[in-house]
């Protein structure tokens, strides 16, 4: 067996043992001491030579989804209608149709020389819920407390966050996204993970309000009442247009996928991709971040306990998904706006590389 391969099969087998001792705390096999290798020790290089597709093992010290027992699910509705029953039409592209330009996200890209994020990462634990691609707003939590940190420019350090009290029955545990302008903080409700809705703020230095707005998330709101689904880690595009998100139900799960024209209510959900991100109770693919050509998913696979990406052809919700690649410990990956920067989280830090 070649060392590669014994390095994925450990990565394989620690990855899930890790994400079981995440879920299960108590358990007599779990050891509070045992952590992945960290981003930031190893200088971000892997053992396949630092390439994006490594299978470095993945730390689970947190339940970014966070289960009630009623995980897995399976895809959207099959309609789309969006407010008032009328479906948006579907954002720019065109399923089928040859890109005209690579995708901005290259899949070759070298990841490397990993640093904490200045103002972020403290001594506490953080978990990275959302970036705004151009790098001035992040969104995580410390310690399990729900944070949004702001910056002048892609260049300076963050502010050590704000801490941001959410209303109740509502929680960022089961994962958080903010809209590209920094402006909207999406949540999902809790304990129920039925509904979407979200927090706005003025300007960017402004604090955001103190009730959730789900006006925009009506008809993916009613779906969930009809089919039972239960939502997680929302991710919302570049172009403000796609909006992906687990959908669970039973003991099945999948990626769904919302649209809009403009500032339209979102369109009921439906599957993305069908097949390609299916699992079952405890292996769901939960969105962490998209490209901003809207050409790459980012994703955790619990299956796996792993990063991962997915291109596609065209930034349409018709376009199939193709061609998987493994980011090994990247736990929360999300891209800057030229992808040539790579934001994560590693052994309880928020990190970022250089492509």
């Amino acid at each position: 067996m070649t060392r590669f391969f014994q390095h994925r099969l450990a990565a394989r087998f620690y990855g899930g043992a890790l994400l079981s001792c995440a879920l299960a705390a108590s358990s007599p096999g779990c050891s509070s001491g045992t952590r992945a290798p960290s981003l930031v020790n190893a200088g971000g290089r892997l053992e396949d030579g630092g390439r994006a597709g490594s299978s470095a093992a993945v730390g689970g010290n947190f339940d970014l989804a966070g289960s009630n027992g009623d995980e897995g699910g399976d895809s959207g509705a099959a309609s789309d209608g969006g407010e008032g029953g009328v479906a948006p039409s579907e954002p720019v592209g065109g399923g089928g149709k040859a890109p005209t330009e690579p995708a901005l996200c290259d899949k070759r890209a070298v990841w490397s020389a990993a640093t904490s994020v200045s103002g972020v990462s403290s001594g506490a634990a953080e978990t990275l819920l959302a970036l705004t691609p151009d790098e001035l707003d992040l969104a995580f939590l410390r310690e399990g407390a729900l944070y949004v940190a702001h910056r002048a420019s892609a260049s300076a350090s963050f502010s050590s966050g704000t801490a941001l009290t959410i209303p109740t029955g509502w929680s960022a545990i089961h994962g958080a996204t903010l809209s590209a302008d920094g402006k909207r903080l999406l949540l999902i409700s809790d304990p129920d993970q039925k509904k979407l809705g979200e927090l706005t703020r003025p300007s960017r230095e402004g604090a955001f309000s103190a009730t959730i707005d789900t006006s925009a998330f009506a008809a993916i709101n009613q779906d969930s009442d009809f089919t039972r689904r239960i939502y997680a880690s929302p991710t919302i595009s570049a172009g403000d247009d796609q909006l992906f998100f687990s959908s669970s139900l039973d003991s099945e799960s999948t990626i769904a996928i919302s649209y809009r024209n403009g500032t339209a209510s979102w369109s009921a959900p439906k599957a993305l991709s069908p097949g390609t991100f299916d699992g079952t109770a405890g292996e769901r693919r939960l969105p962490t971040g998209t490209s901003s050509d809207g050409l790459t998913l980012f994703y955790f696979n619990e299956e796996s306990a792993l990063q991962e990406a997915r291109w596609r052809a065209t930034n349409s919700v018709s376009s199939q998904w193709y061609d998987m690649l493994s980011l090994g410990a990247r736990r929360g990956a999300a891209p800057n706006s030229g992808c040539n920067r790579l934001y994560s989280e590693s052994e309880g830090d928020v990190v970022v590389e250089k492509d």
